[in-house]
């Protein structure tokens, strides 16, 4: 405490002494405050811009809930970042640190509580949970307050006119060092209890704290004295981690309030680790930054009130005769004045004006200053190799230095500085975890959403279940259009039905996570980007280097993966392999391993041909289609050729029975007409050996072979005269031929693919 005081004192100017006969009063008035200049290098060169979270599914799997709620989680945290300005309380967190050795920062809750209008509805629950209806006045002094306090915390008001909160946010406060304190402990995990330091008007005890806690514990004297009293109330704001309480007591203690937990932290205390440049293990006391180099900060000081004193004593002067007139004369004498002197002649054989004047010897001064000026730069660099401050960084430079020697000296110069802007990033990314805790519990799902943009609370539109089209009468008959468009409305009815149900269960997944801490933190990743603008430019260098690699580097692979000579998934691996030496951020990391892993995807898959072979494919399955219509065509005829010999023959067969009958027809009346003539002359005449021929059952089959011609011939003529239509693939490549069905081809347009 005393060194941080005398820090503070030495970093203001508070107290001035002239007094430099001993070291002792030197820490009291600094000519060279190189405590104030300290502070203000290191403190821009580690935060100087705001921190930005960066949330996101802790797995890379498909949980679409859990990306929701980061993004909602993201920008309700960049509001409230925004709206608070946080950078500036990290500005004066990180000047705490380096210059009383602790910088603490803590988050307070704030919301507006809002009372609903009472419905009628309302209005009956009440009358009749009222008993009779008895009038029971229940408002409190706090209802009709428009602002909440620090530690309000929703609650599910069910009475009628219930109260609920609105314009919710976060603030974020730097805490002085001297108005903070902690329990014993060697971690800061572990550590019982938080304390801070409060200051509230006389007049706003009663209305701040719990005055029948405070009666209970002072007599008349003591109130009557708190009564009279004009001076402020002061005391200690206590954060219990075993009661999970806050418990607020004034100097005198008195107990003035208990409030339960009003964060709901995992870790209970309102603040993260502090921030402290010196950190030893085991060991939570902060040690002052300036007293490490305070002796050195006093010879400094003490270099340079000697290089003023002797500076001021540095004149030039002497002295000369007291009777030499000219002299005086000479020496009152201005800037390219001369003035006359009388007797030359007797002051020349003399030794002139050397002779007659001695100087005071400013030289040895000059030697004098000239090593103090040496002493004091070498205290200075001394003190930069102890703070780490290196030259580049306050952008004192030689002029003979390349940019290279720059650079090196930039980057092993600032090594400690370094590790200063991770320590404030580790702070900036433990906020932005507890705000991540407080954010889904103390918000309204209201204020999310109209915050963040992000959809929480279903529409009316959203529990409106889709109604499907009313079917048709039954028993009645339909032409297939109107049959198709019911189908149509059907199904894109069903359709929109389940994405109804699918966005419901987002949404009821989405308030789910909200709701379950522990879940959210397993699946969602809080993390912080850089606090410092260096780090963003020179990451913006490694962007552009690694764009001129990674455009070099696939320029030399490509022509051997196009020649087979380098399979593609190794080519990419390599490529991700060193694209992890660049800084680049986790997204450009996540497309990165996403490229990697469709790579190995696609090569457990079939080569994809080259546009040329894929042309060449497309033609011969084209020249394919075409000669399997030709041998269709070719068959179809060769068929009714064979139908039409078949036809012939079986013409040609009847056409024969036909003469063989006819033939026998003739030989049996020839054989009539001998008989008769026998018997004419009474011979009996011998029986005629003729088979019997059935001539209609042959007039039939021929009938029939005739109908069956017929029917094949109007067949063969329809499929070689109805309409064709020519298949192809996605890209437009013909690679088949299909016959139009005559619904279609009544109700096809004309589009140049049929023929």
């Amino acid at each position: 405490m005393d060194d941080a005081e005398r820090a503070t004192k030495a970093y203001t100017g508070e107290l001035k002494s002239d007094d430099t006969s001993s070291a002792a009063t030197l820490g009291n008035t600094y000519d060279f405050n190189i405590l104030f200049a300290n502070v203000e290098t290191i403190v821009p060169a580690i935060i100087n811009s705001p921190p930005a979270p960066d949330i996101r599914r802790r797995f890379a799997d498909e949980d679409p809930a859990a990306k929701d709620v980061a993004e909602l989680i993201e920008r309700a945290i960049r509001k409230q970042v925004d709206d608070a300005k946080l950078q500036v309380e990290l500005e004066s967190e990180a000047q705490d640190g380096f210059l009383a050795g602790r910088g603490v920062i803590r988050l307070r809750f704030k919301s507006d509580i809002i009372k609903d209008e009472t419905t009628n509805a309302e209005l009956a629950r009440a009358s009749d949970a009222a008993d009779g209806g008895a009038d029971n006045d229940t408002s409190t002094a706090g209802n009709d307050a428009e602002g909440g306090g620090d530690y309000s915390a929703p609650s599910d008001a069910t009475s009628a006119g219930s109260e609920r909160l609105a314009n919710e946010c976060i603030e974020f406060e730097a805490v002085s060092w001297r108005d903070y304190r902690h329990g014993p402990a060697k971690r800061w995990k572990d550590r019982p209890w938080d304390a801070f330091r409060f200051v509230v008007q006389r007049e706003d005890e009663s209305a701040v704290f719990d005055a029948g806690l405070i009666s209970i514990q002072t007599d008349d004297t003591e109130k009557k004295a708190r009564g009279e009293s004009d001076s402020d109330l002061t005391g200690w704001e206590v954060w219990d981690k075993a009661s999970r309480k806050v418990i607020f007591i004034d100097d005198n203690g008195v107990v003035l309030k208990k409030v339960d937990d009003p964060l709901g932290l995992t870790e209970f205390f309102c603040i993260p680790a502090p921030m402290q440049p010196i950190e030893l293990t085991g060991r939570l006391m902060p040690v002052n930054p300036f007293s490490i180099y305070s002796k050195l900060a006093d010879e400094l000081d003490l270099t340079t009130k000697r290089i003023g004193v002797i500076t001021r004593k540095m004149r030039v002067k002497g002295w000369y005769p007291g009777d030499a007139g000219d002299i005086a004369n000479m020496v009152a004498a201005d800037d390219d004045e001369f003035v006359p002197i009388n007797n030359a002649d007797i002051w020349a054989a003399n030794g002139g004006l050397a002779g007659a004047v001695a100087f005071w010897p400013a030289e040895k001064y000059a030697a004098v200053l000239l090593q103090l000026y040496t002493a004091r730069d070498q205290t200075k660099q001394a003190i930069y190799e102890i703070t780490g401050i290196s030259d580049i960084v306050r952008g004192a430079t030689k002029a003979q230095e390349t940019l290279g020697a720059q650079q090196i000296k930039s980057q092993w110069g600032s090594l400690r500085i370094q590790k200063m802007q991770r320590m404030m990033e580790r702070t900036a990314r433990d906020i932005f975890v507890m705000m991540a805790e407080i954010i889904p519990t103390k918000f309204s799902h209201e204020t999310l959403q109209q915050m963040t943009g992000v959809q929480i609370i279903p529409t009316q539109q959203d529990l409106t279940p889709v109604q499907p089209p009313p079917p048709p009468p039954q028993g009645a008959q339909q032409p297939p259009e109107a049959q198709q468009q019911y189908q149509a409305a059907l199904q894109a009815a069903q359709q929109a039905e389940q994405e109804r149900q699918a966005k419901l269960a987002k949404l009821q997944s989405i308030q789910q996570l909200l709701t379950q801490r522990m879940a959210m933190m397993y699946r969602v990743d809080v993390e912080s980007d850089s606090t410092v603008k260096a780090d963003l430019t020179r990451q913006k260098a490694e962007t552009a280097e690694f764009m001129q690699a990674a455009g070099a580097y696939w320029g030399a692979v490509g022509p051997l993966i196009q020649g087979g000579e380098l399979s593609k998934e190794v080519a990419v691996e390599i490529f991700a392999a060193n694209s992890r030496l660049f800084n680049l951020g986790k997204s450009v990391e996540d497309v990165l391993e996403k490229m990697v892993t469709d790579a190995k995807a696609k090569a457990n898959e079939p080569p994809q041909p080259s546009p040329e072979q894929q042309k060449a494919q497309a033609d011969a399955k084209a020249r394919e289609a075409d000669q399997a219509q030709k041998v269709a065509d070719a068959k179809i005829k060769s068929d009714a050729a064979a139908q039409d010999m078949q036809h012939k023959q079986q013409l040609h067969d009847l056409t024969m029975k036909e003469k063989t009958l006819d033939l026998r027809s003739k030989q049996q009346t020839a054989a009539v007409e001998q008989n008769q003539m026998l018997l004419a002359n009474g011979i009996v005449p011998p029986p005629i050996p003729l088979d019997p021929i059935d001539g209609e059952a042959i007039l039939k089959a021929l009938a029939a072979q005739n109908q069956q011609f017929g029917e094949f011939m109007v067949m063969v003529t329809k499929a070689l005269t109805a309409p064709k239509r020519i298949v192809k693939d996605t890209q437009g490549r013909p690679v088949g031929v299909e016959t139009v069905p005559p619904q279609q081809a009544i109700g096809a347009q004309p589009n140049g693919h049929n023929q």
